[in-house]
């Protein structure tokens, strides 16, 4: 028998107690799965389940410790028990039982009963895998991806992916590890019907995250259309009502009210109720709302302390957040060592965005000492598991020179990366790039490509560089009208330079587009606003000269001035020639002069 590396005294206490496997206890566990399953004119009955469990596990079957292990700590039909579900899964995982390795890693995981240990996890799941449970070798493949509690390796972690892509589906201890190794390609082709199909049967086989995962696809249009209403009919079941998988998904459903009436409140209330549920990532949710003041007042004291609540459950992003917050001095006073130091839990654990933090802390010299080779040795950390952020950051500090030489093939090649893993502003900068020629070839093609693939992710600027191309003609034929629409759509969102040139097509009228200076004057006045220094000078002239308005030599003046003051060469032209002193006339010429 395989024993582990960890004391287990509750499974050796249990173990002294129980006889080996007994005759029986096979019997005992097949009408267990029978009465779990339901079918063959029997109804599903887990209270019976849980039953049968017990007795087979006290006969000294190991499978069935495992089972009754998993079902006292999900609540599945019976009380949620943590401690005794720990000590079922300890003593069939001690027999070398790879479900109850697998199930007690999942306790490891989450915080169930014990203090979340994301390297006890890995270690447990590579038992399991090792024993060839194939839910247990998918996991693996995660934890070895994404570097969580175990060294990064992505080749290993392929090749764990096709282990147990190779198992025949009967193998499976979940349908739902089946439904996301589909979802996103792991081993399988990328099928999201198939993800669809198999969260649909385990949830009627009734696996613990098989409706919840259901509801999180109609949410998402995975393998279906989107359909928000259907996923909050899911996620109210009552086998989501004690999960916080599911309830957390409603809440940011309400949060961000997709597809459903925007409820704050409630969602706040939800991830409180998943976070009693022991979810570090509901945890980070409260503490979200705490910081943002969205459906609780804004307290950023109580963000701090629930941000720790979530880095103790070792959820890999509120260490970043918990950095921010010190360095900002944000519910603590300001500190950038400690910021550091809850960077540097999260990069042990693995935390992509902890890592990509460091990065940024190091370009900048806060609690570390600026240097140029470690800033990009944790950008590319931050890349390499797959942090788009940091592909655009590489992309910035090579295109601008911080700390680094200016390198504007390599800066494009690393905002092309970022571009390729959706990540919005390297899109822009895919763009801009392209269209001025820095570090590839000039293609207004694909710059008017890129632009639209952040367009249409919502950002402004990109949409403000496809009204230019509309209003002159580039790629697409001459649309002043379409120009307007573009400008007035990014302005909403406080772009400057939109509203100036939304303000420009007022002034001077175009195709389709009628002259009319009083929009003119109110879009400088927003462009103004947000701090635009052209369009300052823009509101001067119009002030002096009475366009859309009133004419005010005062406030020409001061608009001029403010112009000025931030480099406006024509605004210090204009402030100057209107407070230059008068020149003096001449005398008179005398009646009698030659």
């Amino acid at each position: 028998m395989r024993t582990l590396s960890w004391p287990l005294p509750a499974a050796t206490l249990i173990l002294a107690a129980l006889p080996v496997a007994a005759q029986g206890s096979g019997d005992l566990l097949a009408q267990a799965h029978h009465a779990w399953l339901g079918g063959e004119g029997l109804a599903r009955d887990r209270g019976r389940a849980a039953e049968l469990y017990r007795k087979a596990a006290v006969a000294g079957d190991p499978e069935a410790m495992a089972h009754l292990g998993r079902m006292l700590f999900r609540g599945e039909g019976i009380p949620r028990d943590p401690a005794e579900s720990r000590t079922w899964l300890e003593a069939s995982s001690a027999r070398g039982n790879a479900r109850g390795l697998y199930h007690l890693a999942e306790l490891y995981q989450n915080g169930f009963g014990v203090a979340a240990d994301q390297v006890r996890y890995a270690r447990l799941l590579r038992s399991s895998a090792e024993k060839g449970l194939p839910d247990a070798m998918a996991e693996l493949g995660q934890c070895l991806e994404r570097g969580r509690g175990t060294a990064r390796d992505e080749a290993e972690a392929r090749r764990w992916f096709d282990r147990a892509a190779q198992r025949d589906p009967a193998q499976f201890a979940c349908l739902a590890t089946l439904a996301w190794m589909h979802e996103r390609g792991a081993g399988f082709p990328k099928d999201p019907v198939k993800a669809m199909a198999f969260a649909r049967e385990a949830s009627r086989r009734g696996e613990h995250h098989g409706s919840a995962m259901v509801g999180r696809y109609l949410a998402e249009g995975i393998g279906t259309p989107a359909d928000p209403a259907s996923a909050v009919s899911w996620w109210t079941r009552p086998e989501c009502l004690e999960d916080p998988t599911a309830l957390e998904g409603l809440g940011l459903l309400f949060l961000e009210g997709r597809g459903v009436a925007k409820q704050e409140t409630q969602a706040f209330r939800l991830f409180q109720a998943a976070a009693r549920l022991g979810s570090g990532s509901a945890c980070y949710w409260v503490a979200d709302c705490f910081a943002t003041g969205r459906g609780t007042p804004k307290d950023p004291a109580s963000a701090v302390s629930w941000f720790a609540k979530a880095a103790a459950e070792q959820e890999p992003w509120s260490f970043g957040r918990l950095a921010t917050m010190y360095h900002q001095g944000e519910g603590v006073a300001p500190d950038d060592r400690r910021a550091v130091a809850w960077l540097k839990q999260g990069e042990a654990l693995g935390s992509a965005f902890a890592v990509y933090l460091l990065g940024w802390f190091t370009e900048n010299g806060w609690g570390l000492e600026k240097d140029g080779a470690r800033m990009l040795a944790y950008y590319q950390e931050a890349a390499d598991r797959k942090f788009a952020l940091a592909w655009y950051q590489l992309g910035h500090v090579f295109m601008a020179g911080v700390l680094v030489p200016k390198d504007p093939v390599r800066s494009f090649e690393c905002f092309e990366m970022g571009a390729s893993m959706g990540q919005v502003r390297a899109q822009h900068q895919v763009g801009w790039a392209y269209q001025n020629g820095l570090g590839v070839v000039r293609n207004l093609t694909e710059a008017f490509r890129y632009y639209q693939m952040a367009a249409d992710q919502g950002n402004p600027t990109s949409m403000s560089q496809l009204g230019i191309f509309h209003e002159r003609g580039w790629v697409v034929p001459r649309n002043a009208s379409r120009a307007l629409e573009l400008y007035l759509k990014a302005a909403a969102q406080g772009h400057a330079l939109a509203w100036e040139n939304a303000a420009n097509l007022y002034e001077h009228g175009a195709d389709g587009i009628l002259q009319d200076l009083p929009k003119a004057r109110r879009a400088f006045a927003e462009s103004a606003a947000l701090g635009r220094a052209s369009a300052m000078a823009s509101m001067g002239r119009f002030f002096e000269l009475g366009l859309g308005g009133e004419a005010d030599r005062d406030q020409a003046l001061a608009w001029y001035r403010k112009a000025m003051d931030m480099g406006d060469r024509d605004a210090q032209l204009a402030y100057v020639r209107l407070t230059a002193p008068a020149e003096p006339e001449g005398p008179e010429p005398a009646e009698d002069a030659p």
